[in-house]
């Protein structure tokens, strides 16, 4: 990156310093383009007039003091048909008058700037005039320079704009590189800052910026809550794992020992039977919590919803119920529904099924008999509204903050007894959320507890 943002900025500047030094040199050229034709220009109507009007071939003419000037001029003058009549002494030959500075020369201004070549090759500007006087025709004097003496000053600027375009990129590529680099050095930091970071140190190390680099704080600041999330979910996982595993080496235990006290002796065939249903109620958590698991890991991969689709819960309250009756029934819990209508979301019918599932499953286990469960579905202004209310023991307020963390229980002893590992209402929370819904708890001692889940109403659908 350090190279190509020196090579990038190196070039913009030879580019723009490229630019401005043509500028300089065309205008520089134009303007001395200008006082050479305006040295000429006025040398001929100075030899013009130093002309004898009647005599045209007699001239007064003195060198002497053009050799003073700043361009090496020479001097011609020719009558009306050409022919020439005077010709400086700085000429070893004269310049013959080509025949489209004849043309010209009937132009009304009678003055003609242009560019010959001397019969020994040699590069003049010249202007030539024509003289008159009262109207009468006198001469054309015609004075030039050397091409040479006017591109001189030109080859000395090209050759000063080129060196100071060298001499400029030279300093800026010290420049920028020694600035790239003190630049260079905090982000150099952070990267072997970076390169330190392992599961060992998550938690102690972070990485710092210098209070003057603001872009590398914003990226130190992002980076650090990088970490943070790392961090936390690290910790989530590591505790997941652990609590797994106590819940997993549970049953586990159990069904271990009591098949080996099995085999210990000959048992009875009824002694038998009792173990393998033991067993059987173990594996039967066993597959609960597998099952809860693999729920879990979905929704950390962000798999909760498979599909959207139009959803009516008061219909999957109606199955749930139908689903969960024997069980109310056994426990002797009259279970009730109060529905109004069509409740309408969008979201996936298996997902919600299974919030509402845990949520009236949970309730029917913690609400002793002769009490009632009810279900009840309602429509606010933008959302549809699930209520679960038992009539159990409630829950304590010290533990309603969390009773959505995984595999947290109220009383391990009656969730134990029940065949609950601590999931369902994770799981519950976090199929709510990818649902863009929430969930709340309301509990009292010795009246109940009391679960609403809200979810954004399904918007209408226009028909085509």
């Amino acid at each position: 990156m350090r190279q190509r943002l020196l090579i990038t900025l190196l070039v913009w500047l030879a580019l723009v310093l490229t630019v401005f030094g043509t500028v300089v040199f065309f205008h520089v050229r134009q303007d001395l383009q200008g006082d050479v034709d305006q040295f000429v220009r006025d040398k001929a109507f100075l030899l013009g007039q130093q002309v004898n009007r009647w005599s045209p071939g007699a001239i007064f003419y003195d060198e002497r003091p053009w050799r003073l000037d700043r361009y090496t001029a020479f001097g011609q003058t020719f009558d009306a048909n050409w022919k020439l009549l005077f010709k400086s002494t700085r000429l070893s030959e004269p310049i013959a008058p080509t025949e489209k500075l004849k043309r010209y020369m009937t132009h009304p201004l009678g003055v003609v700037h242009h560019d010959a070549i001397g019969p020994d090759g040699t590069c003049y500007r010249m202007a030539t005039v024509k003289i008159e006087h009262q109207g009468q025709f006198v001469c054309y004097a015609q004075v030039g320079v050397l091409l040479s003496e006017r591109d001189a000053p030109l080859r000395r600027l090209g050759f000063w704009l080129g060196g100071i375009v060298v001499a400029a990129l030279l300093l800026a590529w010290l420049g920028l590189d020694y600035v790239i680099r003190q630049w260079n050095a905090p982000l150099a930091a952070l990267s072997e800052t970076a390169r330190k970071v392992h599961l060992g140190n998550l938690s102690r190390q972070r990485l710092f910026a210098p209070p003057d680099a603001q872009e590398l704080a914003q990226l130190a600041t992002a980076f650090n809550d990088l970490l943070d999330r790392v961090e936390a979910t690290h910790a989530s996982q590591h505790r997941f794992v652990a609590d797994a595993s106590h819940e997993l080496r549970t049953p586990l235990t159990i069904l271990r020992g009591e098949i080996e006290v099995a085999l210990r002796r000959e048992r009875s065939p009824s002694a038998y039977c009792e173990v393998l249903q033991s067993n059987k109620e173990e594996i039967e958590r066993l597959s609960r919590l597998a099952e809860n698991l693999l729920a879990l890991a979905r929704v950390d991969a962000g798999e909760a919803i498979v599909k959207r689709e139009s959803v009516d819960l008061s219909r999957i309250v109606r199955g749930v119920r139908e689903k969960l009756d024997p069980m109310a029934t056994e426990r002797k819990i009259p279970l009730r529904a109060e529905i109004c209508g069509p409740a309408m979301v969008h979201g996936d019918a298996v997902a919600l099924e299974s919030v509402v599932f845990n949520l009236t499953e949970n309730a029917l286990r913690y609400t002793p008999a002769g009490e009632s469960v009810v279900v009840c579905v309602a429509q606010a202004d933008a959302e549809v509204r699930v209520d679960v209310q038992d009539h159990g023991r409630g829950i304590a307020a010290e533990h309603l903050p969390h009773l959505f963390e995984r595999f947290y229980r109220v009383d391990p002893a009656r969730s134990r007894e029940f065949g609950g590992a601590g999931l369902g209402l994770s799981i519950v929370k976090a199929l709510v959320e990818a649902h863009e819904g929430r969930v709340e708890v309301q509990s009292q001692i010795g009246h109940g507890t009391r679960f609403t889940v809200w979810l954004p109403k399904q918007g209408p659908i226009s028909s085509n």
